[in-house]
């Protein structure tokens, strides 16, 4: 799917937080400026979440709580050195009334529970989604349907 602006990547995010369920976990792969931050901020836009969404570079976690139906988790696991560090976080933070959204989280994939999926962004602005997961192939079919 191509996202040619970043009123597209917010309108997807809005997208698929419509059909998110709590304990769902999206990995976030692209590089800097590839529009993670902004598809968040339709994700929270969809979720009815009204607080400014901001990249959480260089405090590794927001929370947004739920307004409606479900909370957000923003994470950047960019700086993350061990999976010990990775997990004493995990631990800190409600996954299961959440949609989490991971930025950078790919080679820990495993760490985030059972339902994972990765959007993947890449220099063209073309997203592509894969199933990271057994139950992630859950979360993949109600994602597909918001893509067409």
């Amino acid at each position: 799917m191509k996202i040619e602006s970043a009123q597209d990547m917010q309108a997807l995010g809005e997208a698929i937080a419509g059909v998110a369920r709590g304990g769902d976990v999206l990995i976030l792969t692209g590089e800097l400026g590839a529009g993670k931050t902004t598809f968040a901020q339709g994700v929270a836009r969809g979720l009815g979440i009204t607080e400014p969404v901001t990249s959480p570079t260089f405090v590794m976690s927001k929370y947004y709580p739920p307004v409606a139906r479900l909370g957000l988790l923003h994470l950047d696991v960019y700086r993350v050195g061990a999976a010990d560090q990775l997990l004493d976080l995990w631990s800190e933070l409600d996954a299961q009334s959440s949609l989490t959204l991971v930025e950078w989280g790919i080679p820990w994939a495993g760490e985030f529970g059972d339902c994972v999926v990765e959007m993947c962004i890449d220099s063209e602005h073309t997203v592509g989604f894969s199933a990271v997961s057994a139950l992630g192939e859950l979360f993949l079919g109600r994602i597909e349907p918001v893509l067409a």
